[in-house]
C-alpha cells in the first residue's frame, strides 16, 4: 500500500499532531488478559516548550489507519518520557500505559444483599466509577446466596467476580472494559484475505507456539487442548484487538480464530502492520 495512504494522529496532552505535521513511530502491543498494556512511541523534533510540557500522567491517544478510515488503537497516559539530542534531531521516547489504571485502582467498600447476582454486582461496580463498557456478558451469572462484601480495589474485585467466580474474560481494550465468555471472541465480522489487502500473503507461515515462562508450567494435556496457535502479519488494522474473532481465508489457512495477542507497529515510511497470534475458535 502506498505510503501516502497511511494516516495517523497522535495526541500528547492537549495537542494533536498528524503525520504531515510530525514524524512519529509507535508500537502498541495487546493481549487477551486483564493486564494493562503499555505502548512505546518515538517522536521527532517536538518544540522545546512541548518537550518540557510532557509529564507523567499526560494523556496520549493514537488513531491510525488509512486515508479516510482511521480509528483508535491506543488510549493511555504517559508513564515515562526521555529526550535525546542526536545530531540535528530531538528524539522523544515515550512509554504509556492504558488509561484506566486510576479508576481500576480506586477502592470501594460496599456490601451486597443476600441473593445478589454477579451481573448486578459487576454492573454496579462499573457504574460507580463510570467505566466505559465495550462488552458485558458473563459466562456464568453466579448467585451469592449469602450476599457479598466488596472491599478493595475495583480491578481486584472485578477480576475475582468475573474471572474467578464467573469463569469470564476480563480485559481493557482501547479505553473500555470487556467482560465476556472466554470461549468466544469479540465479533465485528472481520474476514482477512490476501485479495482484500488485509493479509500479507507473502508471510503465510503456520506455526505451533511453544510455551515459555509461566506457560511452560502447563501440562502436556492442557497444551494439547489449546491446540495449535497460528501467527499472521497483515496491513495495520485498527479494528483488530485482543479477543477479536476473525475469519481467515487464504491458500494455506481457512477458518475462524480468536486473537490471543499481537501488536500494531507503524512509522510514516517503515512498518505499518498488525501482527497477531491466534487460536482456533
Amino acid at each position: 500500500m502506498s505510503f501516502w495512504m497511511r494516516e495517523a494522529t497522535l495526541q500528547i496532552g492537549g495537542k494533536v499532531y498528524g503525520m504531515d505535521d510530525l514524524y512519529f513511530e509507535f508500537e502498541v502491543p495487546f493481549e487477551d488478559s486483564d493486564t494493562l498494556q503499555s505502548a512505546t512511541f518515538k517522536v521527532y523534533n517536538l518544540s522545546e516548550a512541548t518537550r518540557k510540557g510532557i509529564k507523567r500522567g499526560s494523556a496520549i491517544i493514537l488513531n491510525a489507519g488509512y486515508e479516510g478510515d482511521i480509528g483508535a488503537i491506543f488510549v493511555g497516559k504517559v508513564s515515562a518520557c526521555s529526550h535525546k539530542h542526536d545530531k540535528t534531531n530531538w528524539i522523544t521516547s515515550i512509554t504509556a500505559t492504558a488509561a484506566m489504571d486510576e479508576w481500576l485502582s480506586a477502592k470501594v467498600a460496599k456490601t451486597y444483599a443476600k441473593g445478589s447476582t454477579a451481573q448486578e454486582i459487576v454492573s454496579d461496580l462499573l457504574n460507580i466509577f463510570g467505566l466505559e463498557i465495550g462488552e458485558f456478558s458473563l459466562a456464568v451469572n453466579k448467585v451469592y446466596d449469602r450476599g457479598l462484601v466488596c472491599d478493595g480495589k475495583v480491578k481486584d474485585l472485578l477480576k475475582k467476580i468475573a474471572v474467578d467466580d464467573c469463569k469470564s474474560r476480563f480485559l481493557i481494550r482501547t479505553g473500555s472494559v470487556v467482560i465476556s465468555d472466554p470461549s468466544k471472541g469479540i465479533s465485528n465480522g472481520l474476514v482477512l484475505t490476501p485479495q482484500s489487502g488485509l493479509l500479507l500473503s507473502g508471510n503465510e507461515v503456520e506455526e505451533t507456539v511453544i510455551a515459555t515462562g509461566a506457560d511452560s508450567q502447563k501440562s502436556a494435556s492442557a497444551k494439547g487442548e489449546e491446540g495449535n496457535y497460528v501467527s499472521r502479519d497483515f496491513l495495520l488494522n485498527y479494528h483488530v484487538g485482543p479477543a477479536e474473532a476473525v475469519a481467515i481465508q487464504s491458500a494455506t489457512l481457512n477458518g475462524k480464530f480468536i486473537v490471543v495477542k499481537g501488536k500494531h507497529t507503524g512509522s510514516p515510511r517503515g512498518a505499518w502492520k498488525t501482527s497477531v497470534e491466534m487460536k482456533p475458535a
